[in-house]
């Protein structure tokens, strides 16, 4: 009998755990298709939210990415932005770093300091505008 309670216990505990778990949820994971100009590209898009913070820490991959300059001969980069709704200015999250070999974008490990926002990746001239130019290449709600 003793044996049977141990077991008991050691499964209450294994899921207890396991709803503790789920009830975190993890990561959000989001795969937006290229549009505008790049409408061949996919992203991946990876948002850690921590409400406690009051942040979000994003990595963003982006594949079958066309080079800045073939999309359009004056940009040479792009910039990812973050703004919390339409009536709220964009801020400059970083520029992607771009392997032309691989047609891919990536920045990593970066964070935002809202747990809700647009998310958009642009075509720019620069890759430290001030704002975002109207050639979006990715776009994304990232919510919880």
């Amino acid at each position: 009998m003793r044996g049977y309670a141990s077991r008991v216990l050691r499964l209450a505990v294994v899921a207890f755990a396991c709803a503790m778990m789920a009830g975190c949820g993890g990561p959000l994971r989001y795969t937006p298709p290229g549009i505008g100009k790049a409408p061949g590209a996919d992203a991946v898009i990876v948002a850690d939210v921590n409400f406690d913070a009051a942040m979000t820490r994003l990595d963003i991959n982006v594949k079958d990415l066309p080079p800045p300059e073939r999309l359009d001969t004056s940009k040479s980069a792009f910039v990812v932005w973050a703004r919390p709704d339409n009536d709220s200015p964009w801020q400059r999250v970083g520029a992607l770093n771009y392997d032309t070999d691989d047609r891919t974008g990536k920045l990593k490990d970066v964070s935002v300091p809202m747990t809700r926002f647009e998310l958009v990746i642009s075509l720019e001239n620069t890759s430290n505008p001030e704002s975002p130019s109207s050639e979006l290449v990715i776009k994304q709600d990232v919510e919880y």
